[in-house]
């Protein structure tokens, strides 16, 4: 079980799911490409190469690649963005977790901000600022318009 459905109060579900966009992953994909490329004139023109300086820094280079790409990975793999019918919860980390949270009683504005390039490939930032100085923010929404949308619809049926 997730760490939100574990912390999800008696008769408190689960009524929207919001997830990243893809513009998340492509650094990754860079990385992998990168690295992939440098493995390749390790690999295949291994023979060709002489210098073991070239070998040494390419092979460096690819290690940092994969690590970097993997790191990010898991950083993309943590991040949870719910909305229950009692709060708005954005969480993100797997061994040090952090929270963010508001109650959908509370949320006074919901927001949305979006770049051009968000604009252009449906992705945005959605801001829900409360009651105080409560705030939650879902980054690189995919769908956000809807996210949105569906967000006023729950808090206008409360």
């Amino acid at each position: 079980m997730s760490y939100i459905q574990n912390s999800l109060s008696q008769g408190e579900e689960i009524l929207l799911r919001a997830h990243l966009h893809w513009i998340c992953f492509i650094d990754e994909f860079l990385f992998s490409l990168f690295t992939g490329i440098l493995v390749f004139f390790y690999v295949i023109l291994e023979p060709q190469m002489t210098d073991p300086a070239f070998k040494s820094v390419a092979l460096g280079i690819s290690v940092l690649c994969v690590c970097l790409a993997l790191r990010k990975w898991c950083k993309i793999l943590s991040v949870d963005m719910v909305i229950t019918n009692r709060r708005v919860i954005y969480k993100k980390g797997v061994f040090a977790i952090t929270t963010s949270e508001i109650l959908t009683a509370k949320i006074e504005s919901i927001t949305m901000k979006q770049s051009i390039l968000g604009n252009l490939l449906g992705y945005a930032d959605i801001h829900f600022s409360g009651t105080g100085t409560a705030h939650v923010t879902f980054f690189d929404v995919s769908d956000a318009p809807q996210i949105k949308s569906e967000m006023e619809y729950i808090i206008s049926q409360r």
